[in-house]
């Protein structure tokens, strides 16, 4: 394979499903097909052998060897295009469409200027500069098909759940041409090396009037048509504004008493050093080095540091005599001789020249953020990590922090404990990013918008039971008795 390969964003076609998507495009009617991003084959291959009739293709690649490995592996008739399909302004139309756009994100897009501009001027759509590269293939290619086309894709989810997706699923909405969205899990490996979650999208003839939202948890569904978990919405009922993981579940489901995130605390993400190398230090460098008290802040640097459930003083001290990192050096603060010392080391290093620090006056200072009295995890597999934080310590930004508006302490280990139950984790799963091998990830905006429940609506009787549990996750930790004690105490007051 290419050494660059990740720069032309390849990521090539699991045979199974190259052949369910052919199927989903392919019919008795079609004459005409294009695959915008041909790479091997794969696609053009399985029509071959299912096609029942002449079949015309036009397929473009700008990599040379993959043009190679192409005429090699396929020896029909093909108008091999050598261009750059997004740039080549063609009016033909096509019966079928299908493909596996290339996956780079909006920084590795060299030519993003020109798409962008190509897009206003021919399409009538203004890309955000945020795009995918793979949404600006669907795109075009939406435009290039026949009004009794077929269109087949297979790409990221993400856009679904972004900032940038509002412009295309508006577009996508207007048109009225999706017929259905297969999600795949996430756990499973569709591409070697790309961190993401992959969906199936199928267009047919325009006019629909629902959208079907399929979600896959093996390849074998694909295979026998054998759906377990499949949603119907109508266009009217989607929201081109909001994240659309919601809808590959039954969200009509009725819950009570909820709120947004943000009315009862900000979520920020944690403090970006520049240099962790550099500015975590562990209690024998802070000695070593000579490092004044002023000049040194409490953090934690590793989420799998952080063990328990309940993060205390007694926690802290245990981290700091495993000569953990749970030190900043914080330079604004210098006041000693091997202060100053350890500043000048820094720009000997040239950590002063590092793209973060370079753009903060001094380059030595920290973002300015209290401790969090919780911590959640930025990445996760499985349930959300959350930490209740009973220290003076900071955090990094391997966690998110949450900043309360008005909840006293009992109110704080109340919502803690409600973060950790099966409702709330389901709740809050509406708004997740999924990447591949089973990777979720949640950015401050993502549980900001969240709803969560408000345990101030908790009446005197349940908060104690609440608050007792709370005591017994402290002292104990967090178990699955504990957890279905809690998520019956919540139920009653969501559903």
């Amino acid at each position: 394979m290419r050494n660059d390969k990740k720069l032309l964003g390849q990521y090539f076609t699991n045979p199974t499903i190259a052949m369910f998507m052919a199927q989903l495009v392919l019919d008795s009617k079609t004459k005409s097909v294009l695959d915008p991003a041909v790479g091997p084959g794969v696609f053009l291959q399985c029509m071959e052998k299912i096609k029942t009739n002449q079949l015309e293709y036009t397929a473009y690649e700008i990599d040379d060897n993959m043009i190679d490995v192409f005429k090699k592996n396929n020896l029909y008739n093909v108008e091999l295009c050598k261009h750059d399909y997004l740039t080549d302004i063609k009016q033909k139309k096509y019966d079928a469409i299908i493909c596996n756009p290339p996956y780079n994100k909006f920084q590795e897009i060299i030519n993003r200027k020109e798409y962008i501009s190509n897009f206003k001027k021919y399409y009538k759509i203004n890309m955000s500069g945020y795009s995918n590269l793979c949404v600006y293939f669907l795109i075009k290619s939406l435009h290039e098909l026949k009004k009794t086309g077929k269109c087949a894709y297979i790409m990221p989810y993400e856009f679904l759940n972004t900032g940038y997706g509002t412009v295309i699923k508006k577009f996508l909405l207007n048109e009225k041409r999706l017929k259905t969205i297969y999600k795949v899990n996430n756990k499973i490996d569709l591409f070697d090396d790309a961190t993401t979650t992959s969906c199936i999208m199928y267009f047919d003839s325009s006019n629909n009037r629902e959208i079907e939202f399929i979600s896959i948890d093996s390849i074998d569904e694909l295979s026998n048509g054998k759906y377990q978990n499949r949603v119907l919405h109508k266009y009217e009922e989607l929201n081109p504004e909001e994240k659309w993981n919601k809808y590959f579940c039954n969200y009509k489901t009725k819950y009570n008493n909820l709120i947004l995130f943000r009315d009862v605390a900000k979520v920020s993400r944690g403090i970006a050093t520049g240099n962790n190398s550099y500015f975590c230090l562990s209690l024998n460098e802070i000695i070593d080095k000579g490092i004044s008290e002023n000049a040194k802040v409490r953090c934690i640097a590793k989420s799998a540091d952080i063990k328990k459930g309940v993060f205390t003083e007694k926690d802290y001290l245990e981290l700091e005599k495993e000569n953990k990192k749970v030190y900043l050096f914080n330079g604004c603060n210098a006041e000693t001789r091997q202060d100053y010392e350890y500043i000048d080391y820094g720009e000997s290093v040239s950590v002063n020249k590092s793209f973060l620090n370079s753009h903060r006056t001094p380059w030595f200072s920290l973002e300015k953020k209290e401790a969090a009295p919780i911590w959640i995890t930025v990445f996760n597999r499985g349930n959300l990590k959350v930490v209740r934080n009973e220290t003076n310590a900071k955090n990094l930004t391997t966690f998110h922090g949450v900043y309360f508006k008005d909840y006293d302490e009992e109110l704080i280990n109340a919502f803690f404990c409600y973060l950790l139950t099966p409702i709330s984790q389901e709740i809050l799963s509406k708004n997740k990013r999924e990447y591949g091998k089973g990777l979720d990830k949640f950015e401050p905006n993502d549980l900001n918008d969240s709803s969560v429940f408000d345990v101030a609506k908790l009446d005197k009787s349940d908060l104690n039971k609440v608050l007792s549990i709370y005591e017994k996750i402290k002292k104990e930790g967090i178990g699955n008795v504990k957890l279905e004690e809690l998520n019956n105490i919540f139920l009653r007051y969501i559903l």
